[in-house]
């Protein structure tokens, strides 16, 4: 793979180039953007690394005429931290990721090595479709999500998936993404929320009914099911679907076929069947709330969000796609976060996860003027929790290093409680608590 380093410096051009040079790739190296131009049009390199403070033709412009040419090139913006906007400005033009001076190269080598494993997988991906990834960000989770929908939308068999998260984690947009993605995505998309529903509606609104089939239907109605026949059916919050209901699902999804209510005619059904919940369902199915059988008729492919909580990394990401949406939508020009605010967005737990972001961009976007969110435009509570929570990210790395620990050594021990709390030194009450609190099983 071709690799260009464009810097004025020759110091860090060769401390790039002896850094990352490994075998499979190959390193050009140019001190000026006109050179590097050159280069790329030349070699067209699948990664560049460029330094924004050029001579001559800036590194900014190096980026949008590389952009113009390649949508698909990696690119990574070196900057000194006194130039960060410049840095947040080249990302709105299209680069991937940028450093500041100085930097570790350790740290430069390990984000060249994502990238890098980011186009082998594009590479694997039909080219028609490339464009057509609609989750944002470059994070390893969204790595992880696109690869799904695609892989999951471009199925021809018809199928199941389940998707379990906390609330706002983007369940639905997951959804959406696998059956737009996909081969369905010119079918009915049909979605239903259960828990928006009465339980005693759920019925009707999914198998729909006919004409007379009791008060007050005076018409026929299409139920949800056929409405999205051949497409894609969503069935959000599952959890909270009725029980009784659960088992004429389960029998549609097994036959293939149902009936309207007080209808006598069977109707064929063939779609992709997505279903979402943020409850613990095997907590729901040893209480009797939901049917087993459903649950592992349902769960072919199971998936599950992560909050933001534990994808730190993809909140900066989040905050620029939704500061874009919002300048649209409120006819602004706001360019993003100062650095402390970014700081303090990334510090806070976000319980709401990517809901609670959002709503908070749009909250401070509405009445904000200046082109720059700062400290004083976040809510209260957001500013507080850093001082309230200062060891924070220090408790929770600790709290991971325990819970590593306490797997390995059960696992060593072949999950023997007894002999697995003694070379620890706490006694076994405490071991089961332990493993209790940190889910951990084998």
């Amino acid at each position: 793979m071709k690799v260009l380093i464009i810097d004025d410096e020759k110091s860090i051009r060769l401390s790039l180039k002896v850094g990352i040079e490994t075998t499979g790739i190959t390193i050009f190296t140019a001190a000026s953007g006109e050179e590097g131009i050159e280069i790329f049009n030349k070699e067209r390199p699948r990664l560049c690394i460029i330094d924004i403070n050029l001579p001559g033709v800036s590194g900014i412009e190096v980026l949008r005429k590389i952009r113009k040419k390649d949508k698909e090139c990696i690119i990574i913006m070196i900057t000194y931290i006194s130039e960060v906007k410049l840095a947040v400005e080249a990302m709105k033009l299209g680069a991937n990721d940028y450093f500041t001076k100085p930097f570790h190269i350790k740290e430069l080598k390990e984000t060249i090595e994502k990238n890098i494993k980011y186009i082998e997988k594009i590479r694997r991906i039909p080219n028609k479709e490339k464009n057509e990834m609609q989750i944002i960000g470059e994070s390893e989770w969204i790595e992880y999500i696109k690869q799904i929908t695609y892989k999951v939308g471009n199925i021809h068999y018809d199928t199941f998936i389940f998707i379990q998260g906390e609330s706002g984690t983007g369940k639905d947009v997951i959804a959406k993404a696998i059956h737009f993605n996909g081969i369905r995505k010119n079918k009915p998309y049909v979605a239903l929320n259960c828990a928006a529903i009465p339980k005693n509606l759920q019925e009707s609104e999914l198998f729909g009914y006919e004409k007379g089939a009791f008060s007050g239907a005076i018409t026929q109605k299409k139920g949800l099911i056929e409405e999205a026949n051949e497409g894609t059916l969503f069935l959000d919050e599952i959890g909270d679907m009725d029980i009784l209901l659960q088992a004429k699902l389960l029998r549609v999804l097994q036959e293939k076929k149902f009936r309207r209510i007080g209808g006598v005619k069977e109707i064929g059904f063939r779609a992709n069947v997505i279903s979402a919940t943020n409850k613990e369902i095997i907590k729901e199915i040893k209480n009797n709330n939901f049917r087993e059988d459903l649950y592992y008729r349902l769960n072919v492919i199971p998936i599950h969000t992560k909050p933001l909580r534990e994808r730190k990394k993809d909140i900066p990401v989040l905050l620029e796609f939704f500061i874009r949406q919002y300048n649209k939508e409120l006819n602004k020009n706001i360019k993003g976060m100062t650095k402390e605010a970014l700081e303090i967005a990334k510090n806070y737990d976000w319980r709401g996860n990517v809901r609670e972001l959002k709503n908070l961009v749009e909250r401070v976007m509405i009445f904000k003027e200046d082109e720059w969110v700062d400290v004083e435009d976040l809510p209260q509570n957001i500013i507080s929790y850093e001082v309230e929570n200062p060891n924070d990210s220090l408790n929770m790395n600790l709290e991971n290093v325990e819970m590593e620990a306490i797997h390995a050594v059960l696992r060593k021990n072949e999950w023997n409680i007894t002999k697995t709390a003694e070379i620890l030194g706490i006694s076994r009450v405490t071991l089961r608590r332990k493993i209790e609190k940190y889910s951990i099983n084998k």
